[in-house]
């Protein structure tokens, strides 16, 4: 799993893929991406304010359920 960061110029709303909640994104987003790059989806900025260790954790969580394998 890997994060990948891009610029952003479109204000639309999103779901996180960590806590499910509507955002809307801002001037970068934060995307979680498979080792192959496919993208499984943007991180809310209430989320990333956490930090990356508890991130990861809950993706390992939600890896773990196969949450994650359906979205790719």
């Amino acid at each position: 799993m890997q994060f990948a960061i891009e610029c952003n110029t479109l204000k639309k709303q999103q779901i996180c893929l960590v806590c499910n909640h509507s955002f809307e994104m801002g001037a970068a987003r934060l995307i979680v991406c498979s080792n192959q790059g496919d993208s499984y989806g943007d991180v809310c900025p209430v989320c990333m304010a956490r930090g990356g260790s508890w991130i990861g954790s809950q993706l390992r969580r939600i890896q773990g359920d196969g949450y994650l394998e359906e979205r790719a």
